[in-house]
């Protein structure tokens, strides 16, 4: 099984990059929020270490590799596809969606309507992961918890949803924006989207 993957860009799509290593390329899919990132400094990086999720697809009778910046998010990946019914595509959909840190915090709150306003989930998948995984996240060091309040954050995506964006233009904008009060995040992620 391939643990990473070091190489150069070869290409870059939204959801995938073809990584050239040794002189063979290979596709592994990955989240936006990390396409996004090597898109912006990829004159400046010049080999890019992708800690990997291998697998074989007997079905479709294709190898599929997941990729993803730290060793932290490979372990929520993994442990993500631990849940019933929840695959690496699934997975993956999960993680564009949320922020792992506030995916653990939402788990470890026990808070899956958060899951459900921010990511689109489906209300059984959401308890479903909330259920399975809130003993298990402990150990994977994802970033600071603190200060990460669910609700406020679900309401100011909504806020954002009733103005006419769309949910990752919403979510974009909030990661960006600062305040601790929930006018001044929506106010400040209103002025971000005004410049796009």
């Amino acid at each position: 099984m391939v643990s990473f993957l070091e190489g150069t860009i070869e290409h870059l799509g939204d959801k995938y990059v073809i990584l050239n290593t040794g002189g063979v390329g290979y596709k592994v899919t990955i989240v936006p929020k990390l396409a996004n990132i090597l898109s912006k400094s990829r004159s400046e990086v010049g080999k890019v270490k992708l800690f990997i999720h291998s697998k074989l697809n007997m079905r479709e009778g294709t190898f599929d590799m997941y990729g993803f910046s730290r060793k932290e998010d490979l372990d929520l990946f993994n442990l993500i596809t631990t849940v019933s019914g929840i695959g690496p595509k699934g997975a993956l959909t999960i993680l564009s969606s949320v922020e792992p840190s506030h995916l653990k915090a939402a788990i470890v709150n026990e808070d899956a309507n958060y899951l459900k306003k921010v990511s689109n989930l489906n209300p059984k998948i959401a308890n479903r992961l909330v259920l399975e995984l809130k003993n298990k996240v402990d150990h994977i060091d994802i970033g600071e918890m603190k200060g990460i309040d669910l609700g406020q954050e679900g309401q100011a995506v909504e806020a954002l949803l009733v103005l006419g964006y769309s949910q990752g233009q919403a979510k974009e904008a909030l990661k960006e924006a600062k305040g601790n009060r929930l006018e001044d995040r929506v106010r400040e992620a209103l002025k971000i989207l005004g410049k796009k």
